[in-house]
């Protein structure tokens, strides 16, 4: 084997392990909302709460993990049941489509919601079927106005959890139709970034 072709070959699979073990962010749907977690085990266990979507029995959290090991570890350590871990693929938004991002708090007489949709593979789209998405999803909201605003979406394999504003589920419904996208559950949820 010629040394340039050892050197490319070796080049491609440290790019695919670097890629592999690199960390990711994992969405877990829980039975309670999350409570507080002492930074000392998350740090002992190489996880980062990135976001929570309080909802009662519905409740939400992403996580940054270097494995899904390290993360089924660090859940057991801090006692914490989870009803569903999702690994994140690719986090879709406005920005992808070409609209300015949401606004930094919600606007007065909005609710934070999470909707999942059931769209098997999303996470593993092309980038252009990515910004279609984003483009139906804005276009939609254009149509409904100031009643309705996205903040961002988490695909991965099985469907997408995406975190909108809205002045109700209606309106969140009215816009998935729009969108000519599936409605699997709309949960209303209190919103916190870390």
């Amino acid at each position: 084997m010629s040394q340039k072709i050892f050197h490319t070959l070796t080049v491609t699979i440290l790019s695919v392990v670097a890629l592999s073990v690199s960390a990711g962010q994992f969405v877990v749907e829980l039975p309670a909302p999350l409570a507080t977690i002492p930074s000392d085990i998350l740090s002992k266990n190489a996880v980062e709460l990135k976001q929570s979507f309080s909802a009662g029995e519905d409740s939400y959290a992403v996580f940054e993990a270097d494995t899904p090991a390290a993360l089924e570890t660090f859940l057991a350590n801090a006692d914490v049941s989870a009803e569903k871990i999702s690994e994140v693929l690719f986090v879709n938004s406005p920005e992808i489509g070409g609209s300015a991002a949401a606004g930094e708090k919600p606007r007065a007489g909005h609710q934070v919601f999470v909707i999942e949709r059931p769209i098997p593979g999303v996470g593993f789209f092309g980038l252009d079927k990515k910004k279609k998405i984003s483009k139906g999803s804005n276009s939609a909201i254009a149509k409904l106005g100031e009643i309705i605003e996205w903040d961002h979406s988490y695909l991965t394999s099985e469907g997408t959890y995406c975190v909108y504003r809205a002045d109700s589920s209606e309106t969140l419904r009215e816009h998935g139709a729009l969108a000519g996208a599936p409605i699997g559950k709309i949960t209303p949820v209190k919103h916190k970034s870390y």
